[in-house]
């Protein structure tokens, strides 16, 4: 089950990467596809699904079913070990649970700001 609990959380990395990774894209312009409307609407809600797990109080379901699957009845061991364990130094943190709350929430109001501020390209619906 080790090796579920693995994909899982580098699936979780990639995630962590796609929000933190494209909004500092956007901050940037450097690539044309930051102006993809399709793309920034699936940054936004990446970030405020998040967002609604912390209002509702709702456990982030990657985390659990990591949890889950490292369990000892399940057949995996408490602690991630090898490279489970360099996956989960690299996405779990130590930090605590009111400064994560913030810097959800500083990303997520940033997040809908730069919709404003750097504006997608909506495609043109105009046929010649």
């Amino acid at each position: 089950m080790d090796a579920l609990a693995n994909i899982v959380t580098i699936f979780h990395l990639a995630y962590f990467v796609f929000v933190v990774g494209g909004f500092t894209a956007i901050l940037a312009r450097q690539s044309r596809w930051v102006f993809n409307l399709w793309f920034r609407m699936v940054h936004l809600l990446s970030i405020w699904f998040v967002l609604a797990e912390d209002v509702i109080g709702f456990n982030c379901p990657l985390n659990v079913m990591e949890s889950s699957l490292r369990a000892p009845e399940t057949g995996g061991t408490e602690a991630a070990a090898g490279f489970g364990y360099l996956l989960d130094q690299l996405l779990h943190h130590t930090i605590s649970g009111r400064v994560l709350d913030a810097m959800y929430w500083t990303l997520g109001v940033a997040s809908a700001l730069l919709l404003v501020l750097v504006p997608p390209h909506f495609p043109s619906t105009v046929k010649s």
